[in-house]
């Protein structure tokens, strides 16, 4: 086999040159090893490394290698450039028709293509579109030095123009990954490894230093530019800061003059007094009043009934507008005034109403404290400060009332008022006497938390003790209130109640739970077992074996949740969750609450209360 190995240093290659077509062993040899065919040099070559060089001294030998020198620079002629190298390179004000963006990709490459050979003459580009929606270019050629500042000018250019061509359907969404979406994909400008720089004559180097000129008088200006932008900021940074000083001792004057210009009264209990309907926009927290009145005018507002605890009288009404005008600044009158109250004698602390279902909590009637705004003797509008030192909420008044008390009827009163208050003052004997008898003082709301429960739960119900929400609602004691709201709505496990239950095989129960529809099930069965075994995510949870009524087969499943068991097989009246009402000569059934209605339970447990039947496992809420 004869060939003949050529080094070709200008394109870092090897080349092969075969007298004869290579016998096929030697072909996959060569293509195994990264060489390729040139069709129009006719010869095999790959990139120099380690292995191909040693594959081709494996098949052509020592004596047969020569070294190609490099190729003299081009010398034909080529087209002359009617715009400096600087002129070609600016791409301000490049634009592009919508209908021109709304070709192919092949079309929008040809005309890329066109454009930049004409303005470029002396670049060799390859402008294609190679896939569906995909535009590439790639220069081949020039006089520039790859990476020199003059080949990336013309490479921005023609990324500029390309940018011009293109539309974004869709930005895409970082968060998820998602890309944007164009008309046509398109990466940038490339010169790869096989570009080749031309010859620089003596007219292109005047150019190229043309450029560099132009260059460096562009980049001066930029920073001239830059710094003059600077210069401007600073002085308008200048005068802005000096308007907000003149407009900070503006706003200090005319706090000033408020605080010289007002009388403070601060009311003594009697003296007290509520303006009734009085409106607070819904648009909150404004610097004037202007903006709350507006509101008003639009009906976008509350009314509210509020206790006038403070009188701020103006003796100016250039003070009174100041004030006005400036609601968000801190006034030091208004320190520590507003927030809310409730006259409810159900509600002794905030603890009382948040253990109140949502029906009670509607019916608890809520006033305002405020600050009430006078000028000339007379009220000009409320403000709230909820405990800050500005005026957080305002209400107007020309619609309101004032009047000395508030009429407001209480849902408890009279002689059952006083029975839960010695109700309550009951519950607090009884439990100090559990903390002096088990000296539990130290540990109660601790480590000893469920001896003084189960003691106290044992004295609840050895001396038949009132024990509900009623009578907690008149503790005093904000920290036993807390625990005893905690005795009346924590269940135990539903693992230690079925322990305390101790049902056996053979036993009759009835289960009462809700279903995944959100109703009621009642289950009768026969226990065959029942085993304490975590279930999916719930670590308290038993397993019960049994026999349906009326079937002999076992089953078995899991219980983790809201749960009522009594022993022995009991029915459930309908009209207990439904309502019943006859029509068209039939009964018609309506269920009295929504789907998953945890009250339902409450109604099962009242309707087996007054059968004397109470569970022997209940994880819906303890009973007294």
């Amino acid at each position: 086999m004869t060939a003949v190995m050529k080094i070709n240093e200008e394109l870092n290659g090897i080349e092969l040159y075969f007298a004869s077509k290579p016998a096929q062993t030697t072909l996959t040899d060569l293509k195994s090893n990264g060489f390729r065919w040139s069709g129009r040099k006719k010869c095999w070559y790959a990139k120099q490394s380690d292995n191909t060089y040693t594959v081709a001294i494996s098949l052509v030998g020592n004596d047969t290698i020569e070294e190609v020198t490099a190729a003299p620079k081009a010398t034909k002629t080529v087209k002359k450039a009617t715009l400096s190298l600087w002129e070609s390179t600016r791409f301000e004000g490049i634009e592009v028709s919508e209908e021109m963006k709304n070709q192919d990709a092949k079309t929008i490459a040809k005309e890329i293509r066109t454009h930049v050979r004409k303005r470029f003459p002396q670049v060799k580009f390859s402008v294609r579109a190679p896939y569906y929606r995909e535009v590439s270019i790639e220069i081949k050629s020039s006089p520039y030095e790859k990476g020199s500042n003059q080949l990336n000018a013309v490479k921005a250019y023609v990324d500029s123009l390309v940018s011009a061509y293109r539309v974004c359907y869709d930005r895409g969404d970082a968060y998820s990954d998602i890309p944007a979406s164009y008309n046509f994909h398109f990466f940038e400008t490339s010169a790869d490894y096989d570009y080749v720089q031309t010859e620089v004559t003596e007219e292109v180097k005047k150019d190229m230093e043309n450029f560099d000129q132009k260059l460096n008088e562009y980049i001066q200006a930029e920073e001239e530019k830059k710094e003059a932008e600077f210069q401007a900021y600073m002085e308008e940074k200048k005068a802005q800061d000096k308007k907000y000083e003149e407009q900070a001792e503006k706003e200090e004057n005319a706090a000033k003059l408020v605080n010289e210009s007002i009388e403070v009264k601060e009311l003594t209990e009697d003296q007290k007094y509520f303006v009734i309907g009085s409106e607070f926009a819904n648009l909150n927290k404004n610097n004037s009043l202007l903006d709350y009145q507006e509101e008003v005018l639009k009906g976008d507002y509350v009314l509210q009934d509020v206790k006038i605890d403070k009188e701020i009288h103006f003796t100016n009404e250039e003070a009174l507008t100041n004030f006005s005008n400036m609601l968000l600044t801190d006034f030091d009158f208004l320190a520590g005034t507003g927030g809310s109250f409730t006259e409810d004698n159900r509600i002794n602390s905030m603890t009382d109403f948040y253990n109140m279902d949502e029906e009670e909590k509607e019916t608890v009637k809520w006033y305002l404290n405020g600050v009430g705004i006078y000028f000339n003797g007379k009220l000009q509008y409320i403000v709230d400060a909820q405990g800050h030192n500005y005026a957080r909420y305002v209400g107007l008044i020309d619609n309101a009332k004032i009047q000395k008390s508030a009429n407001f009827e209480q849902v408890i009163e009279g002689e059952e008022l006083g029975q839960l208050k010695q109700q309550a003052e009951t519950l607090e004997d009884y439990s100090t006497m559990i903390l002096e008898e088990l000296n539990l003082f130290d540990t109660w709301k601790g480590e000893g938390w469920k001896t003084y429960k189960t003691a106290l739960i044992t004295k609840i119900n050895k001396f038949n003790l009132t024990f509900n929400k009623s009578v907690i609602q008149q503790i005093d004691i904000e920290d036993l209130k807390a625990a005893f709201y905690k005795i009346l709505n924590e269940t135990d496990g539903i693992q230690e109640q079925f322990n305390k239950a101790d049902l056996q095989e053979g036993d009759k129960v009835t289960m009462f739970y809700i279903s995944d529809w959100g109703s009621i099930v009642t289950s009768r069965m026969t226990i065959s077992s029942v085993k304490n075994e975590p279930y999916a995510q719930y670590k308290d949870a038993v397993r019960v074996t049994y026999k349906p009524q009326k079937k002999k087969s076992l089953f078995y499943t899991h219980f983790y949740s809201n749960l009522l068991v009594y022993r022995g097989w009991h029915s459930l009246p309908v009209d207990v969750l439904h309502t019943l009402s006859q029509g068209n000569g039939f009964q018609v059934t309506k269920s009295k609450y929504h789907s998953c209605d945890l009250k339902q339970f409450d109604e099962i447990l009242n309707h087996f209360k007054n059968q004397e039947l109470n569970p022997v496992v209940n994880t819906y809420k303890p009973q007294f």
